[in-house]
């Protein structure tokens, strides 16, 4: 029977009681990620802010032994819904197209952990046997 594990990622210690990520048999599951980089720096636009997010879950996805094309779905939170367009042009570089299957995904409204977040990402991903 498959059991939870905290997947360590070097330079990542969370600052709240929860795990980064979690793998269970062959799925892995990616804490909520925002556009914040590792000195804390948030940008201004929707575009950046997921294009951060993003690379902030490819590390921890990488760290596990998977990278995005393994990712089966995404959860994307935003503070405002006119950034969805915006969202989605930084998503496409990558995810679908020739980068890979896009994952299946949801975006909603709401309110960010935040008041400088734009976007939080949540994935899904599995691992290959």
């Amino acid at each position: 029977m498959a059991k939870k594990e905290m997947i360590p990622v070097p330079g990542v210690v969370p600052k709240n009681p929860f795990s980064p990520v979690i793998r269970f048999g062959n799925t892995l599951y990616i804490a909520g990620q925002v556009g914040e980089d590792e000195n804390g720096n948030v940008p201004p636009t929707i575009q950046e802010q997921t294009a951060l997010a993003i690379e902030n879950s490819k590390k921890l996805i990488e760290a596990a032994g998977a990278t995005l094309a393994d990712v089966l779905m995404v959860s994307v939170y935003l503070k405002n819904g006119e950034d969805f367009a915006g969202m989605n042009e930084a998503y496409r570089k990558y995810f679908g197209g020739e980068h890979n299957v896009a994952p299946a995904r949801f975006a909603v409204t709401a309110p960010p952990v935040a008041d400088k977040y734009l976007i939080e990402i949540v994935m899904i991903a599995g691992l290959q046997d």
